[in-house]
């Protein structure tokens, strides 16, 4: 996942986005067609997934924080952060469901809520997003990614093939449909990552630093590379700036100094080693994210996490099934 200590990766241009997904796993817990006539309203609970909501035919409103979202036939919508929501066929209608998605344990063909009018088919799919990079989602992603076709059709170079895909899985369940549709809903889902990532960000947003050419080429350094001895000024070197000029402009953007956004990135890709790799010992994981003493790690990791990665690492073998 990370490259090797003390190397600092060189790439012309950088590919910032890519280096964050190369820190993101996606797995598909459900997924499933959902046929809605009207009237109809479904509320959806918070949880910890990603949602994803692909209408098929017909129209919905989607509510989330307060914010009425029109979503067409064709437009792909994802909810990163599993924020609460309402799904009507009208903007003031009542709700009359609770979490109406796809039933649990695998693929549901077909499930039909509501009345004898309009239809809307949607393709509904709840996701697990787990590795270093899922802490950054909540900083990088807005509460709701709408995608929708352009004047080709496609709201995202291949995305339209992906879906179409996905749609034929879940309509012919052939054999091996949900290990199939459980692929393409992982790469739906990254495409719809991508595409917002690469959009104009806000000035003076942490979006914006990913943008910033400058500051840019140094988080691409930094989250490439993290166990690199890493200093401001050697930052400062790989963003072609002067440490002090580095160091201002980084701090307006991601609100916090370089060090700190690179403790903060180290103890994300610690804490997924230390759950996901047994095989490393606590010392391995202290050098691959760029402590040489692992007495420093033990007492950043505990500082920023609250607790000992011997006893964070014990706790994650306790809760996996």
């Amino acid at each position: 996942m990370c490259e090797g200590p003390g190397l600092v990766r060189e790439s012309s241009p950088f590919d910032l986005v890519g280096t964050l997904l190369r820190h993101v796993r996606v797995d598909a817990s459900t997924f499933g067609r959902v046929e809605l006539g009207a009237p109809w309203g479904a509320r959806v609970a918070a949880r910890d997934t990603v949602s994803l909501h692909h209408v098929l035919d017909g129209e919905l409103w989607l509510e989330v924080g307060g914010r009425q979202v029109h979503v067409r036939a064709g437009d792909l919508v994802v909810l990163p952060h599993g924020a609460p929501h309402a799904l009507r066929h009208r903007p003031d209608a009542p709700v009359t469901a609770h979490d109406p998605g796809p039933a649990s344990g695998g693929l549901s063909v077909r499930r039909r809520f509501g009345g004898d009018g309009a239809r809307t088919v949607v393709l509904c799919a709840e996701l697990t997003v787990s590795g270093a990079a899922k802490a950054l989602f909540p900083r990088a992603l807005p509460p709701v990614v709408h995608l929708r076709p352009g004047s080709s059709g496609d709201p995202v170079p291949g995305l339209g093939r992906l879906l179409d895909g996905l749609r034929e899985e879940v309509r012919d369940d052939r054999s091996g449909a949900s290990l199939v549709a459980a692929r393409l809903v992982e790469l739906v889902l990254l495409q719809g990552i991508r595409a917002e990532l690469e959009r104009p960000a806000e000035a003076g947003s942490w979006r914006a630093a990913l943008a910033d050419d400058r500051i840019g080429r140094a988080l691409d350094a930094l989250y490439g590379a993290p166990g690199h001895l890493w200093s401001v000024a050697a930052l400062a070197r790989a963003a072609g700036m002067s440490r002090a000029a580095f160091a201002t402009r980084f701090r307006e953007l991601l609100g916090e100094t370089p060090i700190a956004h690179l403790t903060r990135w180290r103890m994300d890709l610690a804490r997924t080693a230390l759950r996901e790799r047994p095989d490393l010992s606590v010392g391995q994981v202290a050098t691959s994210v760029g402590y040489r003493s692992e007495y420093a790690f033990n007492a950043a990791f505990r500082r920023v996490v609250g607790t000992p990665p011997g006893r964070y690492r014990a706790a994650g073998a306790v809760l996996a099934p």
